[in-house]
């Protein structure tokens, strides 16, 4: 490792300084670029991975790798409950691996890779961890206390950045959707396109958008994604019986099991949803409806997860009320014409223009 002053790489907020130069982006994949730049030309580890946990936040999911084969990424582990490295990653703490060949979860990395030792560092934003560093050496390595400490500064430090930049790409990803929502006069594929983008921005099992019906005090199901027929036929929701207070703010279950406010649990259980996030659906002032996400996991939601999905609910309510306006001026165009045609012989002549 590179003896390196620790002014050298520093991080206040949303930039890293490095050898007096300061870095800042949003572009998510050029911060992992500069990620692994950093790693070889500052301390000296040119073998090295990026791991950023998914939507759901149960898997691992391999974002930049740098001098590793394409067989790397089928040998460490996704899923945070079958590694026992990733479950402590999760508890914010470091874990090396002096001799890599002799350890029996990764051994055949090591081969393969010809690698000995292995440090891998949690990635930190916001005082949560959401993602993990990886560190290879080809000799065996005993990581000082000084290397473990640069390393857990530099985590930190692009942790942050990487944070910001994802908070970016789903930023932009919802203007994308804004733009589709606003530009589309056809309902029901603006309602599709809601439900179908809330379930992959949460990472969800599916999700629902549902309207009330005028004057029955009951919800019926306008849009899906990802649900079974079953599951959505499975019997009235009554806007008083429904998810309760979802017709007024934002609700959160982030584990049914343990609610009572939902009805339907062994339809819920079936189905395999083990949580749900719902928003209300506004027009002029007024509820007509909500959106549900629905998670197949129990949930551990932000406050910004509870905004992103009030945003997307605002999309549909701006949706429809331009729906229903194009419509009502569609009805008064073809209500004029027709007057305007009554006014002479229909069928013998037309109109002077």
């Amino acid at each position: 490792m590179k003896n390196v002053d620790k002014k050298e790489i520093n991080c206040r907020g949303e930039y890293c300084l490095r050898g007096g130069e300061i870095y800042y982006t949003l572009n998510f994949d050029e911060a992992l670029q500069i990620i692994l730049d950093t790693l070889d030309e500052c301390l000296g580890l040119n073998i090295a991975a990026v791991h950023l946990l998914d939507a759901a936040g149960r898997d691992m999911m391999l974002m930049e790798a740098r001098n590793l084969s394409e067989a790397y990424k089928n040998m460490i582990p996704t899923r945070i409950s079958e590694s026992p490295i990733y479950q402590e990653i999760m508890k914010g703490k470091i874990i090396t691996i002096v001799n890599a060949r002799k350890n029996p979860l990764y051994h055949k990395l090591a081969e393969c890779e010809r690698i000995r030792s292995i440090l891998c560092a949690p990635l930190k934003s916001k005082n949560h961890v959401i993602g993990a560093l990886w560190v290879f050496t080809l000799e065996g390595r005993q990581f000082t206390q000084s290397e473990i400490n640069y390393v857990t500064t530099f985590s930190n430090q692009w942790g942050v950045i990487l944070g910001n930049a994802k908070q970016h790409q789903r930023l932009h990803a919802l203007s994308e959707i804004g733009k589709a929502v606003t530009s589309q006069l056809d309902l029901q594929k603006v309602l599709k396109i809601i439900v179908e983008k809330a379930a992959l921005l949460f990472g969800a099992k599916g999700a629902s958008l549902l309207l009330l019906r005028r004057g029955q005090g009951a919800l019926e199901v306008a849009a899906s994604y990802g649900l079974s027929e079953e599951f959505l036929t499975k019997g009235p929701v009554l806007a008083e019986e429904s998810i309760k207070n979802c017709l007024e703010h934002s609700v959160i279950i982030p584990d049914i099991s343990q609610s009572s406010a939902v009805k339907y649990p062994d339809s819920l259980q079936k189905e395999g949803i083990q949580a749900i996030i719902c928003a209300p659906l506004m027009a002029k002032g007024k509820c007509i409806g909500n959106l549900r996400v629905y998670m197949d996991h129990p949930g551990k939601f932000t406050p910004e997860d509870r905004e992103l999905l009030q945003l997307l609910s605002d999309f549909g309510g701006i949706s429809i009320e331009n729906a229903r306006l194009f419509n009502h001026i569609k009805r008064e165009y073809e209500d004029l014409e027709q007057d305007v045609w009554q006014w002479y012989d229909w069928g013998k002549r037309s109109p002077k223009l």
